[in-house]
């Protein structure tokens, strides 16, 4: 089930899996974000991920901890957040935003008001980590509403019971986690990925999506053989916070974080030949 049209429209691309890129907001700074989104369409993304700061978020792991605590450091507001993908759209952007936040953020600002506030602003999805499916309460209808699909979490550790519940309440696409664990670059992907994602594409027709652990093209194209879409969060964090303490202009920094978007693009857009 899709309730966003960027979405749906997106996964209805015969034979081609989706390159999904994160970025933290407001690190190293709002207007950076902004340049990094737009490069990021412009390089091949598919659709992107926009990472809202938490003090204390309980799926990331260190490299977007840290990202948080800086943008956080810094005086990052959440109306920066829908200000900024305003611009973005207003300024001609037409790929699907997807929102990772906390449900400490949503229901702070009230369910319902967020969920408005986010897809005035121009966003497609939200996706809320500590919020899992059969526990969402009245988010699944707020969201709807809004026209907000609301994307949830399947681990490898998830039982069948919930994989069924994940299958049955999924919109827009199910978020894989590749690994048992928190966020961050691994050097190998799991042996039981491919068996994982064929019990789970089997209870459901809605798009199952890859993420936790990608952060080469290699891991791109193998993982953009399996799934509907690759998820790279980590590798694209650390790059940008490495680059920003060596004092790489804003610029040069852009640029090249758009150089390994384009390359990991590239990789999961050739998986299936």
């Amino acid at each position: 089930m899709a309730v966003s049209k960027r979405i749906a429209a997106l996964f209805s691309r015969p034979n081609k899996a989706a390159f999904m890129p994160f970025f933290t907001v407001g690190d190293p700074d709002i207007a950076t974000t902004a340049a990094l989104v737009r490069e990021a369409a412009a390089r091949g993304a598919d659709l992107i991920e926009l990472g809202v700061p938490f003090s204390d978020p309980i799926a990331d792991g260190p490299v977007i901890q840290a990202s948080y605590y800086r943008a956080l450091d810094k005086g990052f507001k959440l109306a920066q957040l829908f200000e900024m993908v305003r611009d973005l759209r207003a300024g001609g952007l037409t790929i699907p935003l997807v929102c990772m936040v906390s449900q400490t953020l949503v229901y702070k600002r009230k369910l319902e008001k967020f969920c408005a506030d986010a897809a005035q602003a121009g966003f497609d999805g939200l996706i809320i980590p500590d919020l899992p499916a059969g526990y969402e309460g009245e988010a699944g209808k707020a969201a709807q509403h809004a026209g907000l699909d609301l994307i949830f979490l399947c681990a490898p550790t998830t039982t069948p019971a919930r994989r069924d519940l994940i299958a049955k309440r999924a919109s827009g696409f199910v978020y894989y986690i590749s690994i048992a664990g928190i966020t961050g670059t691994r050097t190998a992907l799991p042996e039981d990925l491919e068996e994982n994602l064929r019990d789970l594409k089997y209870r459901t027709s809605t798009p199952v999506c890859v993420g936790f652990g990608i952060s080469t093209p290699e891991q791109a194209k193998a993982v953009g053989k399996l799934a509907d879409g690759v998820i790279v969060g980590s590798a694209l964090v650390k790059q940008a916070a490495e680059l920003a303490a060596k004092g790489v202009n804003k610029e040069e920094l852009v640029k090249q974080i758009g150089a390994s978007v384009e390359a990991l693009a590239k990789a999961t857009h050739e998986a299936r030949g």
